[in-house]
C-alpha cells in the first residue's frame, strides 16, 4: 500500500477515532479505542500521535491513561484533522502531476493548477464542518 493511500485511510480512521472519543466519557485507552474501531493498536497510535501534536486530542500515560478530546466537538474543524494527518495532500492520490510525462508543458501546468485548486476546495469544505456535524446527524 502506498503512502498516499495511507493518507486517505489515516484521515478516515482519524475521523472515526474522534467520533468514538466524542461519544466516550473520560479517557479512552488506545486498546479499547482500537477494539471499537476494529483496528490494530500500533496502527491507531500512529494516527493518534498526529492528532495529539495538532492539539486536537490529549494523551495521558499510565494506569488511568488514554486519549480524550482537547476541545469541544464544535471547535474541531475537519480541516484541522485533514491537515494534521496529511503529510501529503489527499488530492495527490487522484492523479500524479510530478515527474516526466508525455504531456505538453501547458497540460502539465494545467494538471498542477487543478491539483492546487482541488486542495483548496477540499480544505474550504472541511473548514465549514466540525466534528459535531458528524455526531449530531
Amino acid at each position: 500500500m502506498s503512502d498516499k493511500m495511507n493518507n486517505v485511510r489515516w484521515f478516515s480512521m482519524a475521523l472515526k477515532a474522534l467520533i468514538v472519543l466524542a461519544e466516550n466519557e473520560g479517557r479512552c485507552p488506545s486498546g479499547k479505542l482500537a477494539e471499537k474501531l476494529e483496528s490494530q493498536s500500533v496502527y491507531l497510535r500512529k494516527i493518534l500521535t498526529h492528532l495529539v501534536k495538532a492539539g486536537i486530542i490529549s494523551a495521558k500515560e499510565g494506569r488511568d491513561g488514554g486519549y480524550s478530546l482537547s476541545k469541544k466537538t464544535e471547535d474541531i474543524k475537519l480541516s484541522e484533522v485533514y491537515e494534521a494527518i496529511s503529510a501529503e495532500t489527499v488530492v495527490k492520490d487522484y492523479f500524479e502531476v510530478e515527474g516526466k510525462h508525455c504531456f505538453s508543458g501547458t497540460s502539465q501546468q494545467s494538471l498542477c493548477d487543478l491539483q492546487r485548486e482541488m486542495e483548496t476546495w477540499i480544505l474550504e469544505g472541511l473548514q465549514s464542518k466540525s466534528l459535531s456535524d458528524l455526531i449530531e446527524q
